[in-house]
């Protein structure tokens, strides 16, 4: 597919352009990039089995259990029972993680703020919308591999 070769092209020439804007982590970060993933697909999806986190992240059971005790240990996630089955423990993120996601939401500003300096008005707008279309359709998408999942 020469869609997918011009996406595997451009994908890292857009990540360096980002990368080369400097750290863009909150000072005292204390997380690995696998621990930052995890707390960010936890808080998208609101709160999970452990079973579903471990699918989520493509992890053995052992070692999703691994992760999750340690960001438990230092505080960025909680572990509760889920509602309607209170034999199954249910993932969600703790006050201090959504804290940390909120740092980071301010610096990822801070970074695109930075990025978005050089760009006229109209290009500024122009880069904003097409994220929004590329959201878009992975959102499109996305909802109809999880209708798949379910037949």
């Amino acid at each position: 597919m020469n869609e997918a070769r011009k996406l595997a092209e451009m994908a890292p020439k857009i990540m360096n352009a980002f990368h080369d804007l400097g750290r863009q982590h909150p000072a005292g970060e204390r997380l690995s990039m696998r621990q930052f993933q995890a707390l960010i697909i936890l808080y998208a999806s609101g709160q999970l089995t452990l079973s579903q986190f471990c699918e989520k992240l493509s992890l053995a059971p052992s070692t999703g259990t691994e992760l999750v005790n340690r960001m438990i240990e230092l505080g960025f996630i909680e572990k509760g029972a889920e509602k309607r089955d209170q034999r199954l423990a249910t993932l969600s993120v703790s006050l201090k993680g959504i804290e940390l996601l909120k740092q980071r939401r301010e610096a990822l500003t801070e970074m695109f703020t930075k990025f978005l300096g050089p760009f006229n008005a109209e290009d500024r707008l122009q880069f904003v919308s097409c994220f929004e279309k590329v959201w878009e359709l992975i959102a499109k998408y996305q909802s109809g591999k999880s209708d798949e999942k379910g037949k």
